[in-house]
């Protein structure tokens, strides 16, 4: 019984202290950096934005176990760094936008039967994550449009729909390169433990 109650808890708290940590990555780091250069433009979006990655990554492992830790996390960051105005509604779509794209997406592909599990060894698996988070991202940038769209001068709908897809792509690119970087670190100091 403890175990269940452990293997249903820690994924969640995985993917909530993972988002969480994608999210002021992004406030702290990316964010000045990107105001730099853009920064009409950064106050809505960004050009690398994390934590799509971790919603990508954990709909892929985790599915529908996936969307409630999203929901959570998404809510407390985009409470605390994107509120706009007095507007629940609107800042709600956005919310909901950003924590169910990916498994919207992820239905799609199920819809039209393209098996992005690790069972397919048919496919490169980077390359899938990265259309996944593309295709995800289309659906994340119309439901912050929406939400959005009315508090941003209309010359900088494009500019930040573009933004926003490459930022959510690029964020699921990142993403993907970190873990890999992780994993091969852990291995190495699993190495150095056995010898």
């Amino acid at each position: 019984m403890r175990h269940k109650l452990k293997a249903s808890i820690v994924p969640g708290l995985l993917i909530v202290v993972g988002y969480m940590t994608a999210f002021f990555l992004v406030a702290l780091v990316i964010t000045p950096l990107q105001s730099l250069f853009l920064p009409h433009i950064t106050i809505f979006a960004g050009l690398v934005f994390l934590p799509h990655g971790v919603r990508v990554l954990a709909t892929w492992l985790y599915r529908e176990k996936a969307l409630v830790p999203l929901l959570v996390a998404h809510l407390l960051m985009y409470r605390l760094f994107y509120w706009v105005g007095e507007d629940t509604a609107s800042n709600m779509v956005a919310v909901l936008s950003g924590s169910f794209c990916a498994f919207i997406a992820l239905q799609i592909f199920n819809f039209t039967r393209i098996d992005l599990t690790l069972n397919n060894l048919s496919i490169s698996h980077w390359r899938s994550l990265i259309f996944f988070g593309f295709i995800a991202s289309i659906f994340n940038t119309l439901g912050n449009m929406l939400a959005l769209g009315s508090a941003i001068a209309s010359e900088l709908h494009i500019g930040l729909m573009v933004t926003f897809i490459v930022g959510d792509t690029l964020g699921t690119a990142a993403c993907l390169v970190l873990l890999m970087l992780a994993m091969r670190f852990y291995r190495f100091v699993q190495k150095r433990g056995a010898h």
